[in-house]
């Protein structure tokens, strides 16, 4: 009688935790291949290259009997041999807005803009030795342990903030930031403005600070973005940096799966001028051609124009100018 009474509680007990651990998982991946040709006057960078960029996303989702909704997630690199993860991450959502615990980006990604958003394949010519900034969209979020906080949308208005801490480690590199949203129809479409703000402690008063702001115009099939970025960084090792970066894109769809885009930007960094005044500079054009082959896979041409100057940037940098062009196949499961 006793044993039967012991299985009979592990057999209740174990259901009552079942019930409570019941989640809706979800496993997902991104694989994508692309084959690259640059034309680059740096003998290092010119020629033609394959890559990949592969990821496997798993996603726990429970509502409680109070009306939460907690999501778990677990992103991770799928390229590498080992098990390189990019977030990690707990969820909370409710009446009362969103809360984030764990490696996830800084609230400045949520709320960033930039002419980048309308293209699918982020190309730069910039040397990898530069400092210049290649987009007019946010800078500094990282994936780095955090707590962050978005409001409900009230009326089309949304806000967030983020709090990093490095801990106790001698150089702090603890970062806050903010950001906020309006969206409002028009005619036929919408318009969506954000802003955006980071604050990250450095050492040898390399404290950073980044702005962003911008706009977004939906109408029909078309899509306009017009952005602006600035980010300083004090003196340390090198002269430390005041980057501004100003960028348009406009997108299209044609219908039967085919869209076309284009983007033009324009960074600086005055604090990195000769002594004939020339800043460290990048300009990029891109145009790009996508389609959309079958639910959940697509082809992708885009063509990158580039143009960088050194200024007074450290000499492993050097002047370059030259073009990408790069095919990508991307499939989701």
């Amino acid at each position: 009688m006793r044993k039967l009474l012991l299985t009979s509680s592990t057999l209740v007990a174990a259901a009552s935790i079942s019930s409570y651990a019941l989640a809706d998982v979800s496993v997902t991946g991104g694989f994508e291949w692309r084959y690259t040709s640059t034309s680059s006057g740096i003998a290092a960078t010119d020629g033609d290259s394959m890559g990949t960029d592969n990821t496997v996303t798993i996603k726990f989702t429970n509502k409680t009997d109070s009306g939460l909704t907690l999501t778990g997630v677990y992103d991770m690199d799928a390229d590498s041999a080992g098990s390189d993860m990019d977030e990690s991450y707990l969820q909370i959502g409710g009446g009362f807005g969103t809360v984030r615990l764990g490696l996830k980006d800084s609230i400045n990604e949520s709320f960033g803009i930039g002419e980048h958003d309308l293209i699918d394949e982020d190309l730069s010519g910039a040397p990898s030795s530069s400092s210049i900034v290649t987009t007019a969209g946010e800078s500094g979020s990282t994936d780095a342990n955090k707590l962050s906080y978005i409001t409900p949308s009230m009326g089309g208005f949304q806000a967030g903030y983020s709090i990093m801490d490095s801990g106790t480690a001698t150089q702090s590199t603890d970062q806050t930031a903010m950001g906020a949203s309006y969206t409002m129809p028009i005619n036929g479409g919408s318009v969506n403005i954000r802003y955006n703000k980071a604050n990250s402690d450095g050492v040898a008063s390399a404290e950073t600070e980044s702005s962003n702001y911008g706009a977004k115009l939906v109408m029909g099939a078309a899509s306009v973005i017009v952005a602006h970025g600035e980010s300083t960084i004090g003196v340390g090792g090198d002269q430390g940096d005041n980057r501004s970066a100003d960028g348009i894109s406009i997108s299209y769809n044609l219908g039967g799966g085919v869209k076309i885009s284009a983007s033009t930007m324009e960074a600086t960094d005055d604090a990195d001028k000769t002594a004939a005044g020339q800043a460290e500079k990048y300009t990029a054009n891109i145009a790009e051609v996508s389609y959309t082959v079958a639910p959940g896979l697509s082809a992708k041409v885009t063509y990158l124009d580039y143009d960088y100057k050194r200024g007074n940037e450290l000499l492993t940098a050097v002047d370059d100018s030259g073009s990408k062009t790069q095919l990508t196949i991307s499939a989701s499961f």
